[in-house]
């Protein structure tokens, strides 16, 4: 489907960028952010801008989703100037056999999915600062899915670091630790009349 605007430009670490206009169906469209087509200059960009928002909780280590959170969780983990880095896998593997789980719905992935956590990163994870990263919340399942995993695993939740917030659905879903969430951007929802997106005041 072909919608008018066809981009939407959003401030992300202080340089506009320009996310294409997709709709999800004929109601709905989003602006999509696709991390791994930016290059490794926007990559190293974000990196350090999360970086920042996580340094004062002084965290041990950073924790991501596959697959567009693994970008991520590298650059903000070499930024802060930490080596390991903890990525909770979506594809099923041989050595994720016994891995702790947890079911998750994307506004950008169809049907239910597992998060999984491989057994060997637990003593990564438990009792240990853990800044969770990840490239959008937008309804906030995923994020949800990876407190409740690493609250499992032991770990110390210390802050929650995004390229883009969209809407507010992900505050509802987090609760109280909706607060915990710092974003780089905002991007709204959008309606789709004959044609044109036109973005949706409350997610503004």
């Amino acid at each position: 489907m072909s919608l008018s605007p066809e981009f939407h430009t959003v401030t992300i670490a202080g340089i506009d960028e320009k996310l294409p206009v997709i709709a999800l169906n004929e109601a709905v469209a989003i602006a999509l952010l696709m991390v791994i087509d930016r290059g490794v200059a926007f990559g190293a960009r974000i990196g350090a801008a999360l970086a920042d928002l996580a340094r004062p909780q002084a965290p041990d280590i950073v924790v991501g989703p596959a697959t567009l959170g693994i970008p991520v969780a590298i650059e903000v983990t070499r930024a802060l100037g930490l080596d390991d880095y903890v990525i909770l896998q979506k594809s099923p593997k041989i050595h994720l056999a016994d891995a702790l789980r947890e079911s998750v719905t994307s506004v950008t992935s169809h049907g239910v999915q597992t998060l999984m956590l491989d057994k060997r990163a637990l003593p990564l994870l438990a009792g240990r600062r853990v800044f969770v990263v990840d490239d959008v919340a937008s309804t906030g399942s995923s994020l949800a899915a990876m407190l409740r995993l690493l609250r499992r695993a032991g770990a110390e939740i210390v802050g929650i670091g995004v390229i883009l917030t969209e809407g507010h659905d992900w505050e509802a879903s987090l609760g109280a630790d909706a607060g915990l969430v710092k974003g780089l951007g905002h991007i709204p929802v959008f309606r789709i009349e004959g044609g044109e997106a036109i973005a949706i005041p409350e997610t503004l």
